[in-house]
């Protein structure tokens, strides 16, 4: 039986209290777009919380999103993006294990993200005055109430979370975050090509945690960003294979191995068949953990683009480069769309895509492999 989210039971529970509070037929389908807007106000000044936090407290803040749609605009540095996209309407701001204290400063932040939706919550409830205002009032409360339920899973962990659980982790949790600036300073310096300064990190954190996820993770970066994709699997399936792995962390590395086996093959570091196999039911894992689906857009791009399906893979990574974020992610999804191309027989329409690539990183090794291939085509 498909379990029921809570974001559903809010929103049927916000019309049936906006129902009970006007019955009016006509008041309330004015409440009703009250309803959304006040969702989306809800959501915009958590998100808007989560930055003032972010800034104040400096924790690690990886990217910004402002609006949905179409993409308009990209300023990257390494270790930061911000994307500007067609509609203003939302804010989406991640942050993460950045300079010590690590744990406090994240807290703190979700604390000022929970106190910005509590006061707009607060005062659409004072001063609404007629049914649109009511109905704004009602979402806005919902998409407070919805963020500080406790959740956590593969797809996202809630203010309610983090505020409930983040200062007392289990210690071997504790210890990954606490170590996570160092994690930090190799994806910085892989995200700027500076591949030397991702080793030094990466050494650095052996020293300090010569055990545990958050080095293996560090390893599997630098050894993606070499282009040595079988020995980062190797290293991936280790952290599969550790007992008492969570199922979201299982879920998440599960991921990673799709795009890493993918990437293997294609490298001619692993036989096509086994390479694929892997990746298919990685992919597939992955969304039975509920892992978001459109994040394995670029992993099912490359995979079709190796079985030899180009129409599917041009429309995968398309999808892929319109939601993705991530910088190096993005370079690496507009590769596989090049690459599809190529296979279409559109060499032309290929180099373009390519050039946007190595705009972003012309130094990663599936960017480059591929400008190879266009060179002597």
């Amino acid at each position: 039986m498909p379990r029921v989210r809570p974001g559903t039971v809010l929103a049927v529970a916000s019309v049936i209290v906006v129902a009970a509070l006007e019955r009016a037929p006509a008041a309330i389908l004015v409440a009703l777009p009250g309803l959304v807007l006040g969702a989306l106000i809800g959501l915009a000044v958590l998100q808007l919380g989560v930055l003032a936090g972010g800034l104040a407290l400096r924790p690690r803040m990886p990217r910004v999103v402002v609006g949905v749609g179409p993409r308009l605009k990209d300023w990257m540095t390494p270790g930061r993006s911000i994307t500007l996209r067609a509609l203003p309407i939302m804010l989406s701001v991640t942050i993460g294990p950045g300079r010590a204290p690590v744990r406090p400063r994240i807290w703190g932040t979700y604390l000022i993200s929970a106190i910005f939706g509590l006061a707009i919550t607060a005062a659409l409830i004072v001063v609404q005055d007629g049914p649109f205002w009511l109905g704004a009032a009602v979402g806005c409360a919902a998409a407070v109430v919805l963020a500080l339920l406790p959740r956590r899973d593969a797809a996202a962990t809630s203010t309610g979370w983090v505020l409930l659980n983040y200062l007392r982790l289990e210690p071997r949790e504790a210890a990954e975050i606490d170590a996570a600036p160092l994690v930090a300073a190799v994806t910085k310096a892989v995200q700027a090509g500076d591949l030397p300064a991702a080793q030094e990190a990466c050494d650095a954190l052996a020293q300090v945690q010569p055990e545990g996820q958050s080095l293996s993770m560090a390893r599997v970066v630098v050894l993606e960003a070499h282009g040595q994709y079988a020995e980062a699997m190797q290293l991936v399936l280790g952290m599969l294979a550790e007992p008492g792995l969570p199922q979201r962390d299982f879920a998440l590395i599960t991921a990673g191995l799709a795009g890493l086996a993918a990437a293997a093959v294609e490298a001619g570091q692993l036989e096509a068949e086994l390479g694929l196999g892997w990746a298919e039911r990685a992919i597939t894992d992955a969304e039975q953990l509920a892992y978001p689906a459109y994040k394995l857009n670029g992993a099912k791009a490359l995979v079709e683009v190796l079985r030899g399906n180009v129409s599917k893979a041009i429309a995968l990574a398309n999808a892929a480069i319109e939601l993705g974020n991530d910088a190096l992610g993005r370079a690496d999804d507009l590769a596989t769309l090049a690459r599809a191309q190529m296979a279409a027989g559109d060499n032309a329409t290929a180099r373009l895509t390519l050039g946007e690539a190595e705009r972003i990183a012309p130094w990663w090794p599936r960017v480059a492999r591929i400008r190879d291939r266009l060179n002597v085509s």
